[in-house]
């Protein structure tokens, strides 16, 4: 486990940005993922996937962040894809 790295599980559908967004505390500053909604989903039922697979996103945002995607405004945005 990352203690560098706290996911907070405040999942919520963003409507302007069609996706679920959510926040992480890095280092202790706080950022935004935004984990875009693939096309065929409805956003109640991909907020509810991507909580269910949350350890999942845990993972792709870790592997994000060690490549360096994180914008300059600190906000990281993932494709969906489960």
């Amino acid at each position: 486990m990352n203690q560098q790295l706290i996911f907070n599980h405040d999942h919520q559908f963003d409507d302007s940005a069609v996706a679920v967004r959510c926040s992480i505390l890095q280092g202790g500053l706080r950022n935004t993922v935004y984990i875009r909604m693939p096309e065929g989903w409805t956003a109640e039922a991909w907020l509810a996937q991507v909580r269910e697979d949350s350890f999942f996103w845990e993972d792709e945002i870790e592997l994000a962040l060690k490549k360096g995607q994180l914008d300059p405004d600190g906000s990281l945005w993932l494709d969906g894809s489960v």
